[in-house]
């Protein structure tokens, strides 16, 4: 609202109906060149707005870790940010105003395809699923891919929007885990950093259980038989042997020739009835070995000899800088093995102090005492018979 006032004319004329047909007139246009000016003013602001609001969106979309591709109706690509660029390795300007199936054809050869037209034909729906693709520089890449269809507030379809996850490193980091879990024991790979440099095991002292067993006349076994058939033969008797001690809640520690050293309550996996379980895992391998005989050739009916001692070790890092493994020293780990070497085929000797732990539950032999390679003492021996079915038994096994 404004006004336009006339004080009077030059001369001291009076205003004639002219001159207000006039005025009326001039007041007319500057009402309408205001009017403009002030919607001028308001696109202005809606542009700058608008301009705001970009850039707003388009670091949104560059902050993102996630690719998003965004297609209309006819697959023409029509949003493309950093993400997708550094996932898939491609620019975003080769990527905009083309058709998804031409910008980005190695995508041809994933579900891709099916999972768009499928949106595209019944709408509304949206799909989750992980593919892996070979890049036109020749990376491998594993994706989670998103597709959610895109409309107006009217309902209207406007395309589809594709949100990447790259899963490669993930996947990288999975496989490397698996690997090492053939190789280390498993519950030591499971408390490994992401980033291997950071590994830092502390040594501790504790009270653990070692069981050795090793396959007897294995030697004489490999002098007639070719080494592959050797190889196969005790991968076999390994593969019962390892699936025993986990059975049982020990760790693998170590393979040595047609030996195996396994520790029980160690910092990787604690377990009060550390001797119970040693002493478990002996007599379940040696019924499952008596089962395994039954579908092999007679000259492949071999047999463990078991040593088993409790008591104090050191169980932490053992090596150099280039090369550490994971292990337990001490008297202890050097009894099992001692009684191990004494051990028949078959047979299993404990040592006193797992006999005291576990007396109430096996029957066990008193041997006579025996001065075992390398030590000045005679060593208390037990060899065990059975397993007591109680309650408290069936309840541990």
């Amino acid at each position: 609202l404004g006004v336009i006032l006339l004080t009077g004319k030059a001369g001291g004329e009076i205003f004639t109906a002219g001159d207000q047909k006039l005025l009326s007139a001039l007041a007319w246009q500057t009402a309408v060149a205001l009017e403009n000016a002030r919607l001028f003013d308001d696109v202005r602001k809606q542009r700058d707005e608008i301009a705001t609001m970009k850039s707003y969106m388009d670091n949104i979309f560059a902050s993102i870790t996630s690719g998003v591709i965004t297609i209309d109706p006819h697959d023409i690509v029509t949003t493309f940010n950093q993400a997708a660029e550094r996932i898939l390795l491609v620019p975003a300007h080769e990527a905009v105003n083309r058709p998804y199936h031409q910008a980005l054809r190695f995508l041809l050869t994933t579900p891709l395809p099916d999972l768009i037209e499928n949106i595209h034909q019944r709408g509304g729906t949206h799909v989750d699923q992980e593919i892996s693709l070979s890049l036109p520089q020749g990376k491998q890449v594993h994706l989670n891919v998103s597709l959610s269809p895109l409309q107006s507030s009217g309902g209207e379809a406007l395309g589809i929007a594709i949100v990447l996850d790259d899963l490669t490193e993930k996947r990288r980091y999975e496989q490397e885990r698996t690997l090492l879990k053939r190789y280390l024991p498993y519950g030591l790979v499971d408390l490994l950093p992401h980033n291997l440099a950071e590994l830092r095991l502390r040594n501790e002292r504790r009270v653990l259980t070692v069981l050795f067993a090793d396959i007897k006349r294995f030697t004489t076994f490999s002098e007639i038989n070719p080494p592959e058939r050797v190889m196969d033969v005790l991968n076999n008797y390994m593969t019962l042997a390892e699936a025993a001690v986990r059975f049982n809640r020990g760790i693998v520690d170590k393979y040595v020739g047609d030996a195996i050293m396994a520790l029980f309550n160690t910092p990787l996996l604690e377990e009060a009835e550390h001797a119970w379980r040693a002493v478990q895992t002996a007599w379940t391998l040696k019924e499952a070995i008596e089962a395994y005989h039954r579908y092999v050739t007679p000259d492949e009916r071999l047999f463990f000899g078991f040593g088993i001692c409790t008591g104090i070790a050191v169980v932490g890092n053992m090596g150099t800088e280039d090369r550490m493994e994971y292990t337990a020293v001490g008297d202890t780990v050097n009894l099992a093995k001692r009684l191990q070497e004494n051990a028949k085929p078959g047979q299993i000797l404990i040592g006193h102090r797992t006999w005291k732990t576990v007396q109430h539950r096996v029957q066990a032999t008193p041997l006579p005492a025996t001065r075992l390679r390398g030590r000045q003492s005679f060593t208390r021996v037990y060899e065990l018979t059975n397993l007591i079915q109680t309650d408290e038994t069936k309840n541990t096994r």
